[in-house]
């Protein structure tokens, strides 16, 4: 039988598995050691994001936070921008509940605005999440435009 432990990163799940307890114990013991290799691997990846969406995102341990004020972007566009902070991972929705409330955006009709975002074309269903779709992306790149001038 075989023994899976995962972590979620804001960039992905990272799995640790092993035949017995005792073999995913050694994984997770060296695991704080990759868990910095991969981390820094990641960001060097998404420097050109993190530089288009500063000032507007701000990615942290627990994962991409809106760093922009609450009267300047409606609740679809704090779920557009989170999706494509996360791109091309998609999110469930209680993480953007989650990563709404972390940023200080948190509302209770979340659920819905993901409803109309589907319907309007801006977000896929992939499994039990969401990521942008082509047209999501666009608007979003639209926004941060328009949010940084």
């Amino acid at each position: 039988m075989k023994i899976r432990v995962t972590v979620k990163r804001p960039y992905g799940n990272i799995e640790v598995e092993g035949d017995s307890l005792d073999e995913v114990v050694q994984g997770l013991e060296a695991f704080p050691e990759w868990l910095v290799v991969i981390d820094k691997m990641m960001s060097t990846t998404d420097t050109g994001q993190e530089e288009e969406l500063g000032g507007i995102i701000e990615v942290s341990s627990e994962g991409p936070q809106l760093i922009i004020p609450k009267n300047r972007v409606s609740s679809k566009e704090g779920i557009g921008l989170l999706l494509y902070s996360q791109n091309p991972n998609p999110l469930e929705p209680k993480e953007v509940g989650a990563l709404l409330s972390l940023s200080g955006h948190g509302t209770s009709g979340y659920g819905s605005r993901l409803s109309e975002m589907r319907r309007e074309g801006n977000i896929i269903k992939e499994g039990s999440g969401y990521r942008l779709s082509v047209a999501g992306k666009k608007w979003i790149k639209e926004l941060i435009l328009k949010l940084k001038t």
